[in-house]
């Protein structure tokens, strides 16, 4: 959720010192939670016993426990990092970056102000300006921050990133996909920025979109949204051999992925009318979630076109218990009965 934010202006003082992070609330003791067996983590805990005082190993280890979402291990880390050496600059920017996306941001904009006068014109710095006021809604400053990167550093790759999802959110399609394209110019691994040019492409419908979620794909083969975005562009224009194999690609990384299993279930059902086989999907889904209303309607769907009046009758019935409102539902019953 993107919050507000009023810019306070920095003070006239110059203290060099970050201030350690904090939180209000405990989160749940990570390692508590990890399994043992986790070779990441305790790969990570032995080098660190190895080499207490390496801080780069601290700041690894608290993007690992950013991703499994367990802030308050990754913030202690930081802190670590940070009492080995306060003016390193990776904690500072590590600092600012946990602020920034906790919502703390006039706590993130003293860290980077302090920052900005320790090491000045350095495009990293400028870079995680643009990031704080671009989850502040201000787009303006935070292309003006990006622009300020790329003088610093012309090749700064997450700088044209940044100016890409701005331009998008102002409604500048042109200037974003050129911005996209840069930064993928400057950094040809840079997945974020394939993945929102395939996006963008995808709404346009345009084909180089599938080439994009190529491109993605070739750097991280088993990620969710890019297979979801490629399975719906190849649905959406009849391509369906070719959408069930992404989907099914999907699956079989992510068997819990509701929206491919019910995605499988609709190429099915409305576009090849092979209505028994799709009835197996919109099932699938229904274990992943059993509160999947559109998945039983689906199936209840299914039924009604084999003739099979009490089980459709069931399935909208149980999509109205989830939610009495579903209009599709009651419909469905109405046929029923008519």
């Amino acid at each position: 959720m993107l919050v507000s934010f009023i810019a306070c202006q920095p003070k006239a003082e110059t203290n060099n010192k970050q201030e350690e992070l904090t939180t209000e609330k405990d989160n749940t003791n990570v390692e508590s939670n990890l399994s043992k067996s986790d070779s990441t983590l305790n790969t990570l805990n032995d080098k660190i016993r190895a080499d207490v005082n390496n801080k780069d190993l601290y700041l690894e280890r608290a993007d690992f426990y950013l991703e499994n979402q367990n802030a308050k291990e990754a913030m202690q880390d930081i802190n670590r990092a940070f009492r080995i050496d306060t003016m390193y600059l990776p904690t500072i920017l590590k600092q600012a970056d946990f602020l920034t996306k906790s919502g703390k941001l006039e706590l993130s904009l003293n860290v980077l102000d302090r920052a900005n006068k320790i090491y000045p014109e350095n495009s990293d710095i400028q870079v995680a300006y643009s990031q704080l006021y671009l989850v502040a809604r201000n787009n303006t400053k935070s292309i003006s921050y990006a622009d300020l990167a790329i003088k610093y550093n012309m090749y700064n790759a997450e700088a044209y990133y940044l100016k890409g999802f701005n331009f998008l959110e102002i409604g500048d399609t042109a200037k974003s996909i050129s911005s996209y394209q840069t930064a993928v110019e400057q950094d040809p691994n840079y997945f974020d920025a394939y993945l929102e040019l395939g996006l963008i492409y995808s709404e346009l419908n345009n084909p180089i979109a599938l080439e994009y979620f190529k491109n993605a794909l070739e750097i991280n083969p088993n990620e969710r949204r890019v297979l979801y975005s490629k399975g719906m562009y190849e649905q959406e224009h009849e391509m369906y051999n070719e959408a069930m194999q992404t989907y099914t690609s999907a699956i079989k990384n992510h068997p819990d992925f509701r929206e491919a299993h019910y995605n499988m279930g609709y190429v099915h059902l409305f576009y090849l009318k092979l209505y028994r086989q799709s009835q197996q999907y919109f099932t699938d889904a229904i274990a992943v979630d059993p509160r999947y209303k559109e998945a039983y309607y689906n199936r209840g769907y299914a039924f009604e076109m084999l003739g099979d009046i009490n089980n459709a009758a069931k399935d909208y019935r149980k999509a109205l218990e989830i939610d009495p409102s579903y209009d599709y539902a009651a419909q469905g019953l109405s046929r029923l009965n008519n």
